[in-house]
């Protein structure tokens, strides 16, 4: 991943990598089987995909006697901060504070949740880090808040 300028990610691709984040090194059918869906895919389709994923460099491969078992290249910070930082850019000209503000007029950000995001931005401006800062925060979840 050094050195790589953009990353892009189908939503596809996401979930293969989130089912690999989980459960490690996976064979094609085993994928399958955690994939949304993944028993009613061909297995040509789910296998063209990890080949495309390891042209761009998200997947490796290791030969198993007549199998693949393939594994992420990057970590879930890496790709969930490349990704970020790419949308941030493209739909906020790069101002995470226009993209947290969004966040909080559409009420996808609960009130605990910003003592979090305040509790963590305090802790990196004082040089805490809970573990090595990531070059990308965690991945993202797509829920809807319906607080009035």
């Amino acid at each position: 991943m050094a050195g790589r300028k953009a990353l892009a990610i189908t939503e596809r691709q996401f979930s293969v990598l989130r089912v690999l984040w989980e459960q490690g090194p996976l064979t094609v059918r085993e994928l399958m089987e955690h994939l949304p869906g993944g028993d009613r895919q061909p297995y040509t389709t789910v296998l063209g995909v990890l080949q495309k994923m390891q042209k761009a460099g998200l997947v490796e491969a290791e030969k198993e006697g007549l199998t693949h078992r393939y594994r992420p290249s990057v970590s879930q910070q890496e790709a969930t901060g490349i990704l970020l930082s790419d949308f941030l850019t493209r739909f906020f000209h790069g101002s995470a504070e226009q993209l947290i503000l969004g966040l909080v007029d559409a009420r996808q950000v609960a009130p605990d949740e910003l003592g979090a995001i305040e509790a963590r931005l305090a802790a990196t401006a004082s040089g805490e880090s809970r573990e090595e800062t990531p070059t990308i925060p965690p991945a993202y979840s797509r829920r809807r808040r319906n607080q009035p």
